[in-house]
């Protein structure tokens, strides 16, 4: 392994490795991310298929290996070679689906469904969400750090002006993903439940209680950065702004605003707040300013990009907020609906003199609305990109667009890969009760909702979807597994030049750092510890 002249010079080599580049096309980076939605149906699969004959730990093996190494893979030495990751990965997935079909010629397990998989009642966390929020999470660890070394493609890495990058994509889709699961987006109700004033005290006394832990975060880590003469990219946020930071204000200003806003209008909120930032990023000059290579010789100036991104993400988290509510209104409605009038949805079609008739549910409706935004969002950013272009540094409104559409789309195929598992369960599995035929029509029939309480023991049996325990670890202590991969990083950096790694090397201290990271994180959820920063 070579090694610099000396450590200033490697300290701006690395700067400069990871500066001023152009981006990709939208479309690859919606490729890449393809095999974290394929993964997820291939683990579910083979731990349903293997379900017998595997320990709880040698799952979770299973789940790192299936899931996080792809992920490390395709962002690395397998980037040109997306698409037959992914069509392996279904071929697989088909063939355990199959499997599961002749081996579900018999009775359930009690407790279980017919994948295997310990039940819970699906009026609790929805697991696509689940999946969405843990993906996010995953790959932006992996690529904090594969950024450091020259087996991850350029054009993945941060853009400088304008463009489309994966690693852009991290800051947008993980304040999409908390948004998804904010108090704004599950409280459906349409008028306040206290005055302006008690609602204003209650939302400024939580967002100073979650803004601490970000903001003494945010400045740790600037203090790090300056004793150990860290790198910096500094067109990425500023001189002395981070990440942290940035999520502390948006919490700060939006608990502000839903104080005198409410929830239902979140919507227009967004759109109100990014067309204003738009319009006075192009009026003013402060675009030009922003991205000039104008001097930093105060705060505001040092930091421009991390302030005058501000409004945009505020104006993101509220749409995404929206989407949020589209989601849980979509499943609370179903619910609502079975329980008064214990019917279920059917369409009927004649087509060529035959008569078709079947059943749907909420995941199915859910499904072909977030397809219909992602639809919108994809035309917005046309739109933006054509006008004003797309920029992460400006968090403009094609790069809100932008997101909107990669995180609909994520979400749509998520919630497919959900349903396929549902249908695959209740299709394959015959009781001694119901055939298989039955099994399937009352899966659609109930929606997943009614929980039949046992005569026997009192326990109530409840038709269940499931999530990977990994993924369940890393969302119940998501900002700290950022926290720890974000330490693991400046650890590696600090221990050895990246610059100069050769590719086994690379990829192996990359799979280390992500076992450390998964299995430090999946170790305090089995011990129920979580840090709420």
């Amino acid at each position: 392994m070579a090694s610099p002249a000396s450590e200033e010079q490697y300290r701006r080599e690395q700067e400069a490795f990871v500066s001023n580049h152009g981006g990709t096309t939208p479309q690859e980076i919606i490729y890449t991310l393809l095999p974290n939605v394929c993964g997820v149906l291939l683990t579910t699969t083979i731990l349903a298929v293997f379900r017998d004959y595997t320990h709880r730990n040698v799952r979770v093996v299973i789940e790192f290996v299936l899931t996080v190494i792809p992920s490390i893979l395709c962002c690395t030495i397998l980037s040109g070679y997306v698409g037959t990751v992914c069509v392996v990965m279904i071929l697989i997935s088909a063939a355990n689906i199959s499997v599961l079909g002749i081996k579900g010629k018999g009775t359930v397990r009690k407790g279980t469904n017919f994948l295997g998989l310990p039940m819970r009642p699906v009026t609790g966390k929805r697991p696509f969400i689940t999946n969405f929020r843990a993906l996010t999470n995953i790959i932006t660890a992996i690529c904090i750090l594969a950024v450091d070394f020259r087996i991850f493609p350029r054009k993945f890495a941060k853009t400088e002006a304008f463009g489309h990058s994966l690693m852009d994509t991290g800051v947008g889709l993980f304040i999409f993903a908390n948004a998804l699961v904010a108090p704004e987006a599950r409280d459906l109700s349409s008028h306040r439940q206290a005055g302006f004033r008690e609602t204003l005290t209650k939302n400024m006394k939580n967002c100073i209680q979650s803004c601490l832990p970000l903001l003494l975060l945010g400045f740790g880590r600037f203090a790090i950065v300056e004793c150990i003469a860290y790198q910096k990219h500094v067109t990425e946020y500023g001189i002395h702004w981070n990440f942290f930071l940035t999520l502390a204000l948006v919490k700060l200003f939006t608990g502000m605003i839903t104080s005198t806003i409410n929830s239902e209008y979140s919507l227009f909120s967004g759109i109100w707040i990014l067309g204003m930032h738009e319009y006075i990023m192009s009026t003013t000059g402060l675009k030009a300013w922003v991205l000039s290579n104008e001097p930093r010789n105060d705060f505001f100036s040092a930091n421009r990009e991390g302030l005058i991104s501000i409004p945009g993400y505020v104006g993101l988290y509220f749409i995404s907020v929206a989407v949020g509510r589209l989601i849980h209104s979509t499943y609370r409605n179903a619910e609502r609906e079975y329980t008064l009038q214990h019917t279920h949805k059917d369409v009927s079609v004649k087509l060529f003199g035959f008569q078709l008739d079947a059943s749907y549910n909420e995941s199915m409706t859910l499904c072909i609305k977030l397809s219909l935004i992602s639809a919108q969002a994809c035309i917005a950013t046309l739109f933006c990109d054509m006008y004003f272009n797309v920029s992460r540094r400006l968090a403009n409104v094609g790069y809100c667009t932008w997101i909107l559409t990669l995180t609909t789309i994520l979400l749509t195929l998520l919630l497919l890969v959900e349903i396929v598992l549902d249908i695959t369960d209740y299709a394959a599995s015959e009781s001694h009760v119901e055939s298989k035929t039955e099994r399937l029509r009352r899966y659609f029939r109930l929606n997943l909702k009614k929980c039949v309480e046992s005569k026997r023991d009192g326990d109530k049996e409840c038709v269940i979807r499931r999530t990977l325990e990994i993924f369940d670890a890393i969302n119940y202590n998501g900002l700290f597994f950022f926290l720890l991969s974000n330490l693991l990083t400046g650890l590696v950096n600090m221990s050895m030049y990246t610059l100069y790694a050769q590719q086994t090397v690379a990829l192996s201290i990359l799979v280390v750092y992500m076992a450390v990271s998964v299995s430090s994180i999946l170790i305090l959820y089995r011990l129920q510890i979580s840090f709420k920063l």
